[in-house]
């Protein structure tokens, strides 16, 4: 649960929400009819309220006045009252439900958020120029930075119906139509798979293990892409315009375009999976409890600035990064989703996170690596600094 011991008292005329010997904050219920909720946590026993100052309107027009901290002693009093016409509810299970993003990213290690731990050796739209100079990759290969690849989970990134599951990539590849017209592409899986074909899954469902590959386990890896097409005849239909592996009729589709065709990956209907899922995963804005947090392998810290990747943002200091803080997320500034630039420096992603001490900024949360390069010398890689607390594994 994202968040714990959150109360929200309210009568037919008025909001409370703060309690305390010294604070007593009353709204007229026009104003919050859009139902503001306040924390109760991280305080102290006996402890005055505080305001944090962070207004985060969820509708045109609403009232949001600064979010208040408070002490247990408010709280007892708070649940009194709803006993002298005001009603106290406990809104944790509805914030969690309303953080809980549409989309997750599809791999994670046992006891962290997904995507924690893990990192994009080739990217979208990025050259593999070790394996396959001359190409553009299609999906992003994920891998493990410290551990072993290879035996660990795959999950989906969003709900949908599995619509392929098969061939020999290698390792099997489980396709899922989802919800929203999107096809995911998960290759390299184990031959044992917790699904089957036509069967619906949910954001975060177990769909198999990434493969132990034979010919060189270094290589185990996740190959994903989330694309506009299942076969499309110039690609893997009935007339592929290139000489390509899983070409013909093939569902899982080459995994490469080539640098000299006239098309970008994205102008035929691939997509870039990290700004998709950033872009998707609450698709009315970002709630207010949303959290992310710090990965376990990041760098020691990272600028904090005052707007995302803008020539006119100034920064505001270096932001420590300790591995398992907390940060609320504010907002998302991600790439288009059918962006046409190229390398792992074409993937944006910004959060917006509020600091403890009340001051906020942007952080760039996934970050080009030299891992590998393309033949141009440009980074095919990327690491993810932060990632939202509540794309956790589930069954």
């Amino acid at each position: 649960m994202l968040i714990r011991d959150d109360v929200l008292c309210f009568s037919e005329d008025r909001l409370v929400i703060g309690l305390d010997r010294s604070v007593r904050n009353e709204i007229p219920a026009p104003k919050f009819r859009n139902a503001m909720l306040f924390r109760l946590s991280n305080f102290n026993s006996g402890s005055l309220a505080e305001n944090s100052r962070r207004s985060q309107p969820e509708m045109q027009g609403a009232y949001h006045p600064p979010m208040t901290l408070v002490s247990r002693r408010t709280l007892i009093l708070a649940l009194a009252l709803g006993t002298a016409g005001l009603r106290c509810l406990r809104p944790s299970s509805m914030l969690a439900q309303a953080t809980t993003p549409a989309y997750g990213y599809p791999m994670g290690l046992p006891g962290r958020a997904l995507g924690d731990g893990l990192y994009v050796r080739i990217g979208y739209a990025a050259e593999n120029a070790r394996y396959y100079p001359g190409w553009w990759h299609t999906g992003e290969n994920w891998h493990a930075i410290t551990d072993e690849t290879a035996g660990l989970g795959v999950y989906a990134v969003a709900a949908g119906e599995v619509v392929f599951a098969g061939y020999d990539y290698p390792g099997r590849v489980v396709i899922v139509r989802q919800a929203d017209g999107l096809y995911a592409m998960y290759g390299h899986l184990d031959y044992a798979l917790a699904i089957e074909p036509g069967q619906a899954v949910e954001q975060g469902q177990l769909l198999g293990t990434v493969l132990a590959r034979a010919d060189d386990v270094a290589r185990s890896h996740l190959h994903f892409e989330l694309r506009t097409f299942l076969t499309k005849d110039e690609i893997n239909g009935a007339a592929p315009q290139y000489g390509v592996n899983c070409g013909y009729e093939c569902p899982p589709g080459p995994g490469y375009w080539p640098m000299a065709a006239p098309e970008h990956p994205s102008q035929v209907g691939w997509r870039n999976p990290t700004h998709v899922i950033n872009r998707r995963a609450w698709p009315g804005g970002v709630p207010m409890g949303t959290k992310v947090v710090v990965c376990e392998e990041v760098a020691a810290s990272t600028p904090l600035r005052t707007a995302p990747d803008d020539p006119g943002a100034t920064t505001l200091g270096d932001l420590a990064l300790i591995p398992g803080d907390r940060y609320l997320l504010l907002a998302v500034e991600a790439g288009a989703e059918d962006a046409i630039e190229t390398s792992a420096e074409a993937t944006r992603l910004w959060y917006q996170i509020a600091l403890p001490n009340g001051d906020q900024g942007w952080v760039r949360a996934a970050v080009p690596m030299d891992i590998d390069r393309g033949v141009d010398g440009r980074p095919s890689s990327l690491r993810f600094d932060f990632v939202p607390e509540g794309l956790s594994i589930r069954g």
